[in-house]
């Protein structure tokens, strides 16, 4: 973790009061992958947060987190994937997640992953514990493709608990750590696809 915070990259651009953070603009002919976490928009609760990868190498490009209402997230995401060449959204449809997705159907956004017929990625007991490691692996073997200090911050107080479950330490979040998680799952689901899923 100390080797992927020493290479934490100063941001580009800062947008929206400093809540996208644009490390790697769009680049012509590349493919990108946004994995999202939703929360509730509550000032109080947990954050929203997209995460930007580029397809093919996995490198962080930009991070959108704040606290938004579903439909504001939705709309923002559709800004920001039609930025990034109609990246694929893959939006965590528990929770939260159906009502953003809900929206981004009414949007009539192109590109939203699909998981078994539905659109959204499932968090479970089964895929958590893969899309964490999956995660964690990236983090040791290629720190220098992660550039967002609150992503990397988080990893370090991200923690298992007595009953085997992952998570937030008690009085931190680990929203950025979720999106990414997600984003780097379905960037390797869909490595060996040379058509993605169209929403």
């Amino acid at each position: 973790m100390g080797r992927a915070l020493e290479g934490a990259g100063e941001a580009l651009e800062l947008r929206d009061n400093e809540r996208l953070t644009i490390w790697l603009p769009t680049q012509a002919g590349r493919e990108y992958v946004i994995g999202a976490d939703p929360a509730g928009g509550g000032t109080e609760g947990d954050y929203s947060c997209a995460e930007v990868i580029d397809r093919e190498l996995g490198t962080q490009c930009a991070e959108l987190h704040g606290h938004w209402p579903p439909r504001e997230f939705a709309r923002k995401m559709v800004q920001l994937g039609k930025e990034y060449n109609t990246a694929l959204l893959a939006v965590e449809r528990n929770n939260h997640g159906s009502g953003v997705l809900a929206h981004l159907q009414t949007a009539g956004y192109p590109k939203v992953y699909k998981q078994q017929g539905q659109d959204g990625w499932w968090t479970s007991a089964v895929s958590r514990p893969r899309m964490i490691e999956n995660l964690g692996d990236a983090l040791i073997e290629e720190p220098g493709l992660f550039r967002s200090r609150l992503l990397l911050n988080e990893c370090r107080t991200f923690v298992r608990f007595a009953n085997g479950n992952t998570g937030a330490a008690a009085g931190t979040h680990d929203d950025c750590v979720m999106a990414m998680a997600i984003a780097w799952a379905v960037r390797k689901g869909e490595a060996g696809r040379t058509e993605r899923p169209v929403g």
